[in-house]
């Protein structure tokens, strides 16, 4: 049995990643929750199919929202369901233009979940500053937008409710492993803004915190375990089904 987290229905929580393996066990979790789910992330037909497959969001206590996509214009009375949108986090991909529609929609964001992520597993000397660059654009640097963006918004959000900000990192910003260099850099600097965030915003009543999972069997790792140095995945202190269970987000 699960353990039940925090509160969270008639919340309203955005996701990146959200098709991933970490962002969609979230997504489904939170909705399962009575959470109102945004998704972001690079592919509509993984963003299109997860929303359809969420449990229905069946509480009106929020503002009402469009269709299960951020292009139609709103219409009154129309009830929230879960939605999602095409955006690469990335420092050269993202589009405020985007998040400005999901908040204008919604009217209030609660929860950010920074999800998104690449990974690459190379000794340092065989990875190339464009691959270098790629991963620590999209981990860290669209992590850092993302929390920006939000932290602007939502510490003008209704004075009744609390927000947070949940960053995903990873053991191996904490245990090195050779291949992995850039990947732990990346993941190292999230742990390391959330320490800063959680002073930063603490005062306006927004929480952030990380977790920080261990070896995962998601898609995007899976093609890429043959190159896995063996101590990434015999070390891992948690799987895909245990993380899914245990759930550490009950802290945020």
């Amino acid at each position: 049995m699960a353990a039940p987290l925090l509160p969270l229905r008639a919340r309203h929580c955005l996701i990146t990643g959200a098709y991933g393996g970490i962002g969609a066990a979230i997504a489904a979790r939170f909705a399962a929750e009575g959470a109102l789910v945004t998704l972001l992330g690079r592919k509509e037909d993984k963003l299109r199919d997860l929303c359809a497959r969420l449990p229905p969001f069946r509480d009106s206590r929020l503002a009402p929202l469009t269709a299960a996509t951020t292009s139609s214009p709103p219409a009154n009375g129309e009830k929230p369901v879960h939605s999602y949108a095409v955006m690469d986090v990335s420092a050269d991909g993202r589009d405020d233009a985007v998040l400005d529609d999901i908040w204008k929609r919604t009217g209030q964001i609660d929860v950010l979940v920074n999800a998104a992520g690449i990974a690459q597993f190379q000794l340092l000397q065989n990875t190339s500053p464009r691959a270098a660059r790629e991963l620590v654009d999209t981990n860290l640097m669209g992590t850092i937008f993302m929390s920006r963006y939000m932290a602007q918004r939502m510490k003008r959000r209704r004075a009744d409710r609390d927000a947070c900000i949940i960053n995903v990192a990873s053991l191996l910003a904490e245990k090195g492993s050779p291949g992995t260099s850039v990947y732990a850099a990346s993941k190292a600097g999230i742990i390391g803004l959330t320490h800063a965030l959680s002073v930063e915003l603490g005062p306006l009543r927004i929480r952030t915190n990380a977790i920080v999972p261990g070896y995962i069997e998601t898609n995007m790792l899976a093609c890429k375990r043959p190159k896995l140095p063996l101590a990434c995945i015999t070390s891992c202190e948690i799987g895909f089904r245990g993380f899914r269970r245990s759930m550490p987000l009950v802290r945020a």
